[in-house]
């Protein structure tokens, strides 16, 4: 009995740590200097990996503040594989510009319930954004 009561614990807390460092929620992106529009990235744990981030893109948001029905990446990840190093910072993972079809290499930290800096680089070629928590 009491390695039956041992081992249900050794599994709890294996699946509680497992999902207790990835990334959730529903993020906007910075208004896009291209078309005035912004993004809703989701994030939860990835398909392939569950203890890693993948944020996909939730829906397009146009200049006019309209949710674009058509847009042709929604539903395609746009961040991926982010391992959690703790206290709201995430690396090691990758994000796609879908406007330049380039991929970088990210992270991504927590500065607030509301607020996550995003960046990724090529070589020393970095880009940055902070995004805000959607309601």
């Amino acid at each position: 009995m009491k390695n039956i009561i041992l081992f249900t614990i050794f599994l709890i807390f294996s699946f509680s740590s497992a999902f207790s460092g990835t990334m959730s929620g529903t993020f906007k992106t910075e208004v896009s200097e291209e078309t005035g529009g912004y993004l809703l990235i989701k994030f939860s744990p990835c398909e392939k990996n569950k203890s890693l981030s993948c944020g996909i893109i939730e829906n397009a948001v146009d200049k006019k503040g309209k949710i674009s029905k058509k847009y042709e990446h929604k539903g395609k990840l746009l961040v991926w594989d982010m391992k959690d190093d703790g206290n709201g910072k995430f690396s090691s993972g990758k994000i796609w510009d879908p406007t330049k079809d380039k991929v970088y290499n990210s992270k991504m930290e927590l500065l607030s319930k509301k607020k996550l800096a995003v960046s990724g680089c090529i070589a020393f070629f970095c880009r940055a954004q902070e995004w805000v928590k959607a309601n």
